[in-house]
């Protein structure tokens, strides 16, 4: 058998520089030997880099289907793989970048979040390759992408501390869907010691609500899971509402899971007061200029009724389930951030003091651009 040191293409220079003398073998044999290895180990790396480009393709669709509970999840899983694929896919990773990020975007369009960290990654990966090549900010691309996943764990981690001091002993608070940054809120309100019941919606068509209620639950919460159309009923006994948000328009409106907004008025009826707690990522830059955030619908039937029941419908009966709505600032009490505590109307101010006004946001389709040059 022939060393494993010269198992990779670089040994062919180092055989003919050598003679092969020291190993009392030919050079044909280790050149042999060698291509042979290198084939191989050429023939792994396409199965890995295969590999990753279909966990890609599935990781689209789950997050289109909501499968991805969590927004910054949705972010943080897009840049794992990107980190992955910069290791394993080098030959095509310009064509997978130009690809995939525009996929995963379009897959879940409201999560600003997922927009805004893949600019910066961008951002940050152009800046590199523009000043010392293409080949040196792939090799770059994990520090990239795990100083980014650091940050965003950072950002709610800041949040939890800032929204934790808003829950108080003997509150009575109701949250919606799945958000790790409500959850971190909630378990560092235990740390402090405070105790407080919770209630969680069910967080249809999904049913998220679930998991949340299941991890607070573990965390010595009271917890209550109640189906979304009994959020006017206990509104009542509610002290605080809390949820996480997919995006923040310019105006201070919150782009969550639907139902949050009829939560909000249940909870502006009941005197409630309700707390967004979402990092700055998750600011949309394009509402300034009157763009909208694009909405998405499920159609799976047995989302809305149970498998055994779907042939029950008649035939002329849709399934229509969209995924998010939009609740207006007015019904916001404040939006918490890692910035500090921030009334709807503020975001304007929080926008301009970060990135100028107009905020200077490059676009992604210019960024994709640049990655695609030579």
């Amino acid at each position: 058998m022939f060393p494993r040191a010269y198992c990779s293409p670089s040994c062919l220079g180092n055989i003919l520089e050598s003679g092969g003398e020291s190993l009392k073998l030919t050079k044909e044999y280790y050149i042999i030997s060698c291509l042979k290895c290198w084939v191989v180990s050429q023939a792994v790396v396409d199965a890995v880099c295969e590999s990753v480009q279909r966990r890609a393709s599935k990781f689209i669709q789950d997050v289109g289907r909501g499968v991805v509970l969590g927004s910054t999840e949705a972010a943080i899983g897009s840049l794992e793989i990107i980190r992955d694929a910069a290791s394993t896919c080098k030959n095509t990773f310009r064509n997978f970048l130009i690809s995939f990020i525009p996929s995963v975007i379009a897959s879940r369009p409201s999560s600003q979040v997922v927009e805004n960290v893949l600019r910066k990654y961008l951002e940050e990966f152009v800046a590199v390759k523009n000043e010392r090549g293409f080949d040196e900010a792939v090799e770059v691309t994990q520090c990239i992408v795990d100083s980014l996943i650091k940050e965003l764990d950072l950002v709610r981690d800041a949040i939890a501390e800032i929204g934790s001091k808003r829950v108080e002993d003997g509150d009575t608070i109701l949250t919606h869907s799945y958000s790790t940054t409500v959850l971190r809120t909630l378990k560092k309100a235990v740390e402090r010691g405070s105790v407080f019941r919770v209630y969680v919606t069910e967080s249809r068509p999904i049913g998220e609500g679930r998991v949340t209620a299941s991890n607070l639950s573990r965390l010595g919460i009271e917890t209550t899971l109640i189906v979304d159309s009994a959020v006017r009923y206990v509104m009542k006994r509610v002290s605080k509402v809390l949820v996480g948000a997919d995006a923040i328009a310019i105006n201070g409106a919150v782009v969550n899971k639907v139902g949050t907004s009829a939560i909000a008025l249940a909870a502006k009826e009941a005197r409630a007061r309700l707390f967004v707690l979402a990092g700055v990522y998750k600011l949309s830059f394009e509402t300034i200029f009157g763009e909208l955030i694009e909405q998405v619908f499920l159609e799976d039937a047995s989302l809305v009724i149970s498998k055994e029941r779907i042939q029950e419908l008649p035939k002329g009966v849709r399934v229509s389930a969209p995924l998010f709505d939009v609740t207006p600032p007015e019904y916001v009490d404040a939006i918490i951030t890692e910035k500090g505590v921030l009334a709807p109307q503020a975001i304007p101010v929080l926008v301009a003091s970060l990135y100028g006004w107009p905020p200077k946001i490059r676009s992604l389709r210019d960024l994709l651009v640049e990655v695609g040059k030579d």
